[in-house]
């Protein structure tokens, strides 16, 4: 077998290092569609503290003036214990991705109450998204 030239073994690694470089940039575009810009709107959960997910419940009141109901306030249920003293961050949106409320308290239980006042227009929400860090 003959012996590559230098300027071909060069060659050789430089296509081998694109090479792996791709298939790793592929692996990685693998993993999902959080990206920086859209975590905070992805409705995929990525929890270190709470492996089983959370649950979100809501309470909607009639409002008068507008004629609607309005989301006045969220349960966050089913938080682990090992999550506590980290920050939660609840954001109802509407069907563009719009914050439409938004609410960041410390966990400090399994449970989380987060009240509203006025609270959105109960049919303006189309997602919500929770997010544990710290």
């Amino acid at each position: 077998m003959p012996l590559l030239k230098p300027r071909s073994r060069a060659a050789a690694a430089i296509c081998a290092g694109m090479l792996l470089s791709s298939v790793l940039g592929a692996s990685a575009s693998s993993l999902g569609s959080i990206t920086p810009r859209s975590l905070g709107a992805d409705t995929t959960a990525v929890l270190a503290c709470d492996t089983d997910g959370v649950t979100a419940s809501y309470v909607n009141t009639w409002s008068a003036p507008d004629a609607a109901y309005r989301t006045t306030s969220a349960t966050i249920t089913g938080i682990a214990a090992g999550c506590s003293g980290s920050t939660l961050q609840f954001t109802m949106a509407d069907d563009l991705g719009a914050p439409l409320a938004t609410s960041t308290v410390t966990v400090s239980g399994t449970s989380q109450v987060l009240a509203y006042s006025p609270g959105p227009l109960t049919d303006a929400v189309a997602t919500a998204a929770i997010v544990i860090s710290g």
